[in-house]
């Protein structure tokens, strides 16, 4: 009798390899999506977290707090004050206090900065540059209706996602968004 060698044969490393080909060609694709997904939501868990904050400074102050576009440079300053005209906000945004109602953020205002914002993210605003929160927690716009950010991702179009902002200062997730309109269906 004679002892059996160990090891693999050729034809059982074949048959592995055309598993582990086909389990790749199933889930590589679907990684793209899942990876895009994710920075959307990391976007929008930032925004939402960003507009509760300002809105909870705002009434715990008593003070306007604004959150601003921020410039690409290296300088923590806003881009502008505009309030009207859809605004891209994907260099990030500054959360900041608003006591003299200027709405630009001097060095000792500034409460916080988001600017690690992934570079196939994007973020439109539909309403300019600025959003203040006055000291009671209400959004002070001119705009009676809901303001919405667009969030999508440049590596996979078809993934997307939406918040709108009411006139109260409620933030909310739009729970039928239709990315090529981009707009809250709900």
């Amino acid at each position: 009798m004679s002892e059996r060698e160990k090891g693999f044969t050729l034809i059982e490393l074949m048959v592995s390899l055309v598993v582990v080909g086909i389990l790749l060609l199933v889930a590589v694709p679907n990684f793209g999506s899942f990876v895009a997904q994710s920075r959307v939501d990391s976007v929008k868990n930032k925004l939402v977290s960003s507009i509760a904050l300002a809105r909870s400074e705002a009434i715990k102050r008593g003070v306007a707090v604004a959150i601003c576009r921020k410039n690409p440079d290296p300088a923590q300053t806003c881009v502008g004050t505009a309030v009207t005209g859809s605004k891209d906000w994907s260099d990030g945004w500054l959360v900041f206090l608003d006591e003299d109602d200027n709405q630009t953020a001097a060095a000792n205002e500034i409460i916080k900065v988001y600017a690690d914002i992934d570079d196939a993210s994007t973020i439109q605003y539909s309403l300019g540059d600025v959003i203040v929160f006055d000291g009671f927690g209400l959004l002070d716009t001119v705009s009676s209706s809901e303001e919405e950010f667009a969030i999508g991702d440049t590596a996979d179009p078809t993934i997307g996602a939406g918040l709108s902002i009411r006139p109260t200062g409620r933030i909310r997730a739009c729970v039928n968004w239709t990315v090529s309109a981009a707009t809250c269906g709900d």
